[in-house]
């Protein structure tokens, strides 16, 4: 597996979750670009305290990042979802869904979870490469296993290494630009914290502006989101 200079990779067979070793590597000075893979967790987590289903052949990774002096470390789960739309665009059309969730034909095939420590970010990554749970994520897809592991992992880690940079040097704008030209439900109707509007895009930090009809737009800055219009995405 090629990684990008100055990349480590930490392979293991089983782990609780790859964030969570991550984080111990964190603890002990772990670099910007230090890589861990597992061939499957017993314990996966995902954003807001949900577990993630680990199915042996799937992709399960995080990358140790130092977000940029001046950058908004939220804004690091767009360089991940991009560089995940980069690493699978070859075997499938991928869309993005807000605030960090990649889309094949309106279903989930990959999250994001970001977790801090010590300044530092794990940003793990997990990928329904060959399956998808069938019980607790109905909205859960796959990719057939049209890319392999090594591939996908190589992929993403090149993909989120530029990514980086570009937000390092230009700020959160030109990855604005990239995730909106492939959002999920972008105009449609979706629900967010609490509230039925339109989905109107992005504001400059990466919040979601919700467009309601009493006019304005309100700033979503965290939370999930439903697509209620299934024909926008």
């Amino acid at each position: 597996m090629r990684l990008p200079v100055g990349y480590t990779l930490y392979r293991r067979r089983r782990v609780d979750s790859t964030n969570a070793v991550a984080l111990g590597l964190v603890a002990r000075g772990a670099a910007h670009g230090t890589v861990v893979i597992a061939e499957t967790q017993s314990a996966g987590r995902g954003r807001r305290g949900r577990s993630w289903i680990s199915i042996p052949g799937n992709l399960f990774l995080t990358v140790v990042a130092r977000p940029p002096p001046g950058r908004a470390r939220a804004q690091i789960s767009f360089v991940a979802a991009l560089a995940l739309g980069d690493a699978l665009l070859d075997v499938a059309d991928v869309a993005y869904k807000w605030p960090n969730d990649v889309l094949v034909r309106g279903r989930k095939v990959a999250g994001v979870l970001v977790e801090a420590d010590r300044g530092a970010a794990a940003v793990g990554v997990g990928v329904n490469l060959v399956a998808a749970p069938e019980a607790g994520a109905p909205a859960a897809g796959d990719l057939g296993g049209r890319i392999g592991r090594a591939a996908a992992a190589e992929r993403f880690c090149r993909g989120f290494e530029a990514w980086h940079r570009r937000w390092a040097a230009e700020g959160f704008a030109p990855l604005r630009r990239a995730w909106l030209d492939r959002a999920a439900g972008i105009d449609g109707v979706v629900a967010a914290a609490g509230r039925v509007g339109r989905f109107a895009g992005l504001d400059a930090q990466g919040g979601l502006l919700l467009a309601e009809d009493a006019g304005g737009a309100r700033v979503v800055a965290a939370g999930d989101v439903a697509l209620v219009d299934a024909s926008c995405c």
